[in-house]
């Protein structure tokens, strides 16, 4: 995937050592989009999930960043939850032809996680090495970001999308604007903390055997198979669209529109 990144296999374990902890509250991971299309082998490098055992409540108050003492599954991974609510976004390799789908990918965003929430995304024009907020790069590869959440503030290439679906993902030229849509609204999901689905461990065992990148340290609701963020969702990420409980995760944690 992408250049000079190293990816391994990421079984599932019990437990992983406390020390990987560290890395992770880095931000240093990788997260790989596509279960419907890339291979189940390829997963990406994760540093860090620590495994420790807590409650289960369908739903918990928001609480403040930091080292979780709960449970290493579920949506969101607190520490990556962004401290400002205007989330500054660029291009780190725009041309002047693929404009229309950098609208596009400008369109999920807003039309998903900005509408039904406090966030607002901002900027949109090219990156400069010190631009704030999330860096996007175009690449004919899997669409991942390097890391969840604030961990991707002025990371360059933080987020990989794709537009040509030359070499990954070949059907996807034959509905090229939604595939667009609907990988942008996925992984602008990873920009904001939330982690994928299937990895929680309440998930169902053929869901979690599609776990793949950081998992969450909070669950903020209840499993939900039609997450968007969610592999194992009959609906191919859940058509581009978040569910309701995905609404609800995400002003838990930054707030109701208005």
């Amino acid at each position: 995937m992408l250049a000079g990144t190293l990816f391994l296999c990421q079984p599932l374990v019990d437990f992983l050592p406390i020390a990987f902890r560290y890395f992770q509250a880095a931000g240093s991971t990788m997260i790989v989009m596509g279960g419907h299309f890339l291979p189940r082998a390829l997963v990406a490098l994760t540093f860090g999930a620590l495994l420790i055992h807590a409650s289960k409540a369908d739903a918990q108050a928001a609480l403040p960043a930091g080292m979780s003492k709960e449970e290493a599954f579920g949506t969101i991974l607190r520490a990556s939850k962004w401290e400002r609510l205007n989330i500054q976004v660029c291009w780190e390799n725009p041309a002047s032809d693929d404009a229309p789908y950098r609208s596009i990918v400008r369109l999920a965003a807003e039309d998903t996680w900005q509408r039904d929430s406090k966030i607002k995304f901002e900027g949109w024009g090219k990156c400069a090495q010190d631009t704030p907020g999330i860096h996007i790069r175009i690449s004919d590869e899997g669409p991942h970001t390097k890391a969840l959440g604030r961990f991707l503030d002025k990371r360059p290439d933080g987020m990989v999308l794709n537009f040509t679906f030359a070499s990954w993902s070949q059907s996807c030229q034959k509905t090229r604007d939604f595939c667009v849509y609907a990988v942008a609204a996925h992984e602008f999901g990873h920009a904001l903390g939330f982690a994928h689905e299937q990895n929680r461990e309440d998930a169902p065992s053929e869901c979690r055997k599609d776990a793949q990148g950081t998992t969450g340290d909070y669950n903020v609701t209840k499993y939900d198979p039609q997450s968007i963020m969610n592999y194992c969702n009959p609906i191919w990420n859940g058509d581009g669209k978040l569910s309701t409980l995905d609404i609800e995760a995400l002003q838990t944690i930054y707030g109701p529109p208005g």
